[in-house]
């Protein structure tokens, strides 16, 4: 959009925007850096679509990445500069005219921090609403009910560029996706025990090709389906929020 588009827009009413935060890490050796970024923007775009009067806004590309360090091209953040970059996003936007922004991560590793810039924000940055969703089992808990159906087990579907990304990918933009490298990585249980070992001592204490799960499976048509389970689930949660 254009800047006399997005004037026109909070003009008419269009006061709610909802925007991804993503990242620049490695997703295995058959999906690009991006991935999380791509897929942010991929889902923020079909839960603005469910709801009327809402805008999406730009994608943060980056984000808390230190786990991914020990793979080549990652880029990553501090947690203090990420909670920086969030709030002077929502102070700009607000500055504009917009009343409520959400910000949805799509990466892992910003739930945390975004929950702590919740605390200190008190939810208000520049007299706007800030929402963010911060619960990580709960967001990645859809896609796993969607691959049971289709016979995809959790641990196949995995959490991070496993089956359940990889199919994303391939729905959003197939041509990113390199399957002839798809492997498998660690499909053991990703519940608390094993998040705790990701985030404290990085993502190579489970997996040496940076995946888990499996993505052998993938589709792009489980990949749209998991978009659109998801994409419902944060529509609702952000809908229960709102004025």
């Amino acid at each position: 959009m254009s800047w006399p588009q997005v004037r026109a827009a909070i003009d008419a009413g269009q006061r709610t925007l909802v925007a991804a935060a993503g990242s620049m890490e490695q997703h295995g050796p058959h999906l690009p850096m991006q991935t999380d970024t791509l897929l942010g923007s991929f889902l923020a775009e079909a839960v603005v679509e469910r709801l009327p009067g809402a805008l999406q806004g730009p994608t943060i590309p980056f984000g808390v990445s230190e786990h991914h360090m020990p793979f080549a091209g990652t880029i990553t953040l501090d947690k203090e500069l990420f909670k920086s970059v969030v709030r002077q996003y929502v102070a700009s936007l607000a500055s504009h005219g917009f009343e409520t922004i959400v910000i949805v991560p799509s990466h892992g590793g910003n739930f945390a921090p975004l929950n702590e810039l919740l605390a200190e924000t008190g939810g208000v940055v520049n007299g706007a609403r800030f929402l963010a969703y911060t619960d990580l089992n709960e967001f990645i808990r859809p896609m796993f009910e969607v691959a049971a159906k289709d016979g995809v087990t959790a641990a196949e579907a995995g959490a991070h560029a496993g089956e359940a990304e990889t199919s994303m990918v391939l729905a959003a933009n197939g041509a990113l996706v390199e399957m002839d490298y798809a492997e498998e990585g660690y499909v053991g249980d990703f519940g608390p025990a094993a998040q705790k070992v990701i985030f404290e001592q990085g993502m190579v204490a489970l997996t040496s090709n940076g995946i888990l799960g499996d993505a052998r499976p993938a589709t792009a048509e489980r990949g749209f389906a998991y978009r659109e389970r998801m994409a419902d689930m944060l529509a609702d949660w952000i809908r229960e929020r709102l004025p």
